[in-house]
């Protein structure tokens, strides 16, 4: 287990239109407000397209990360997640809980690989300025990225 105490700055709320990718609008207004990291406290709306990791078959090891992802169309939800900086740029990561509209609400939840926006999808930021967040692989996570602090990383070095 990992903590830290957050010192937040500003609060950016980000609206996205029709047609929009959820992960790029994140990074978009991010980088738009100069946000270098933070924490996505709201995230809900609706959803053309979904993409989760997950699996339609059951596996025969539940334990490494699945391989695969499943497409989830119209759907609404809500959701929540972290930002960080990479190499690369902004790193979104998002977990949704949607319900298929057509379909009862029956329920899918999981890491977004990919979202388009529907009707409105409405997102609130809290930017973190200290300590720096960033995404490192551990054998304990088969070697997937996972949230740690740059104060807990020098002080365990």
């Amino acid at each position: 287990m990992r903590s830290a105490s957050l010192e937040t700055g500003r609060r950016i709320a980000v609206s996205l239109a029709p047609g929009d990718d959820l992960i790029g609008s994140i990074a978009s207004a991010c980088a738009h407000h100069r946000i270098a990291q933070g924490v996505i406290v709201t995230l809900s709306g609706a959803f053309r397209d979904v993409e989760l990791i997950a699996a339609q078959t059951p596996s025969a090891d539940p334990e490494p990360p699945l391989p695969e992802s499943v497409h989830i169309p119209y759907t609404e939800g809500i959701g929540s997640g972290t930002i960080t900086t990479g190499a690369e740029g902004h790193v979104v990561h998002v977990h949704l809980a949607v319900g298929r509209k057509d379909a009862g609400a029956r329920a899918f939840a999981g890491h977004v690989l990919a979202a388009e926006a529907h009707y409105v999808v409405e997102i609130v930021i809290d930017e973190v300025l200290n300590p720096r967040m960033l995404r490192t692989p551990s054998d304990q996570t088969w070697g997937l990225p996972t949230l740690d602090f740059a104060e807990r990383a020098e002080a365990t070095s």
